[in-house]
C-alpha cells in the first residue's frame, strides 16, 4: 500500500500497520467468495465464518470502549471515556445535550449537521486540552512520564478517537436517515441507482477505459464488491476510511499497476467508474459524504483526500452516464474530451515544466463548489512541488491570463469564458510563458 498510504497524525503514518489491515481485509473477504469456499469445503468456509463473528464481536467499535492496553495515551483515553460517564461532569452534559438537540432538531440538510458535529468535537477537544476537567491533566501528564526521550503523545489523534465513539456512533443511525431523505428528495439515488443499473452490463471500453489499462477481473470485483459492504456497515468514519483505502489498493492490484506507481487520473478515473457501476454501489455519494464531513479536516489533505475526491468524481459521472453516452455520439466516455457532460467533476489542468518547455495536462477529480486553493493543494501534492507558495492557478482565455484567487472556484470560472478557448494553468507566479494557440494533448 505504499502507494496509497499517507504520513498522517490520526493513525495511518505506519505503512506496516496499514499493510497488515490490508491483508487482513482481503483474507476476511476471500471468504465470502463462493468459489474460494468451495474448493476448501463446507468446514471451511464454517471455521472462516466462525472466526470472522468472533473477530467482529471483539473488534466492534462499540466493544472498544473499555479495552485495555499498555500504550503510555491509554489511560488518559480510558479515563476520557470514563468522564464521558459521569453525569456531573461538564464534558459529559455537554455531549449528552448535543446529541439530545441533534436529535430534535428539524435540520434536514446532512452537510450542516456533520458541520455541527464536527465543530462540536473539535471545540469538545479543545476544551480538555486547555482547560481539563477532574482529573484528566493528571493523567495526561502520567502519560508523558512514561514517554520515551523519542516519542510523543498524538492528543489529537487520542481524542478524535474518543470523541467518534461518543459523538459520531450515537448519531450514526440519525444521520443517515438524514442522509437518505435529503437524497429521495432530490432523486439523486433514483439517478444514481438507475444509471448504475444501465451501465453495469456495459463493457470496460464504454466507460473510457483505453485498451492499454486492464479493468479488473470478476475475481477482483468480488473481493471490491466485499470491502464496499464491509464498508457500508462500519460505523466509524476512520474504519471507513481504512476500508476505503483497501479498495483502491485492490483496484490498483487490479489493474496490474506496479506497486509503488500510479494510474494517471485519464486511466484511474474511468477505473472507478467502472468499479463502482459493476459493485453496484448504490450508496457511494452517501458514504463519501459521511468521510468527508466528519473526518478531521487534515487528514484529508493529502492521498485519502485524493481518493475520496475521485470517489465523489465517479459518482457525479455515473449520474450522467447515459447522457454522456448519447452527446459524446460514440457509445463511450471520452475523458479527454471538454464536452463530457460532467465536467465539473473533472478539472483539466495545464502544467509547463520549465526545464524542456513542455506542456503537460492533468487531470484532477474535483468536488462540486472546489476552490482554486483546493485544487492548487492537490496539484501541488500529486506534483511533489516543493514550494507551492510560488506557484498559482491561472485561467487562459485566448493566451491572456488571469490569477485566480483562492476563493474562486475554477470550474465556475471556465463557464464564464462563454464560448471562448478557456484553459487552466498551474505555473510559477513570476514565470513569463508564452501560450501556444493549440490545446496542449493529455498526457
Amino acid at each position: 500500500m505504499t502507494h496509497i498510504v499517507e504520513c498522517q497524525a490520526l493513525g495511518l503514518c505506519l505503512q506496516a500497520q496499514s499493510r497488515r489491515l490490508y491483508r487482513r481485509y482481503r483474507r476476511g473477504c476471500e471468504c465470502a467468495d463462493e468459489d474460494f469456499c468451495r474448493s476448501r469445503g463446507c468446514c471451511y468456509a464454517l471455521r472462516r465464518l466462525l472466526r470472522l463473528l468472533c473477530e467482529l464481536l471483539a473488534g466492534h467499535p462499540r466493544n472498544k470502549m473499555n479495552i485495555q492496553s499498555s500504550g503510555p495515551g491509554d489511560s488518559l483515553r480510558a479515563y476520557t471515556l470514563q468522564l464521558a460517564q459521569d453525569p456531573n461532569s461538564t464534558f459529559a452534559r455537554n455531549i449528552e445535550n448535543f446529541i439530545c438537540c441533534t436529535k430534535e432538531s428539524r435540520e434536514a440538510a446532512p452537510q450542516v449537521v456533520m458541520r455541527n458535529m464536527r465543530q462540536f468535537m473539535s471545540g469538545m477537544k479543545n476544551y480538555l486540552v486547555k482547560h481539563g476537567e477532574g482529573k484528566f491533566h493528571a493523567e495526561l501528564e502520567s502519560a508523558r512520564s512514561r514517554l520515551k526521550a523519542d516519542e510523543f503523545l498524538n492528543l489529537d489523534s487520542m481524542l478524535e478517537t474518543v470523541m467518534h465513539q461518543l459523538v459520531v456512533l450515537p448519531l450514526r443511525e440519525h444521520l443517515y436517515g438524514i442522509f437518505v431523505d435529503h437524497y429521495q428528495r432530490s432523486e439523486d439515488i433514483q439517478l444514481l441507482a438507475q444509471n448504475v443499473r444501465y451501465a453495469c452490463d456495459r463493457e470496460a471500453a464504454d466507460f473510457g477505459i483505453r485498451p492499454t489499462v486492464t479493468p479488473p477481473s470478476h475475481a477482483a470485483l468480488r473481493l471490491i464488491s466485499n470491502l464496499l459492504l464491509r464498508l457500508q456497515e462500519a460505523e466509524l468514519p476512520l474504519d471507513k476510511l481504512e476500508l476505503f483505502l483497501c479498495v483502491i489498493s485492490t483496484v490498483f492490484d487490479a489493474t496490474g499497476c506496479p506497486r509503488g506507481q500510479q494510474l494517471g487520473a485519464d486511466d484511474f478515473l474511468p477505473v472507478l467508474v467502472y468499479v463502482v457501476a459493476k459493485c453496484g454501489f448504490v450508496g457511494a455519494e452517501i458514504e463519501a459524504e459521511f468521510m468527508w464531513g466528519l473526518l478531521q479536516p487534515t487528514l484529508l489533505n493529502g492521498e485519502p483526500g485524493y481518493y475520496l475526491t475521485a470517489l465523489c468524481s465517479a459518482v457525479q459521472v455515473l449520474k450522467t452516464f447515459m447522457a454522456s453516452e448519447g452527446e459524446s455520439g460514440n457509445g463511450s466516455l471520452d475523458w479527454r474530451s471538454s464536452c463530457l457532460p460532467a465536467c465539473s467533476s473533472v478539472l483539466r489542468v495545464i502544467i509547463p515544466d520549465e526545464c524542456n518547455g513542455s506542456l503537460q495536462t492533468r487531470t484532477l477529480p474535483v468536488r462540486p463548489h472546489t476552490t482554486t486553493r483546493e485544487v492548487c493543494r492537490i496539484i501541488a501534492h500529486k506534483a511533489r512541488i516543493t514550494n507551492p507558495q510560488d506557484y498559482a492557478l491561472f485561467k487562459l482565455v485566448d493566451g491572456e491570463e488571469t490569477l485566480l484567487t483562492d476563493a474562486e472556484c475554477p470550474q465556475d470560472a471556465r463557464l464564464a469564458a462563454k464560448g471562448k478557448h478557456c484553459m487552466l494553468a498551474y505555473k510559477r507566479i513570476d514565470a513569463k510563458i508564452a501560450w501556444p494557440t493549440a490545446q496542449p494533448a493529455s498526457h
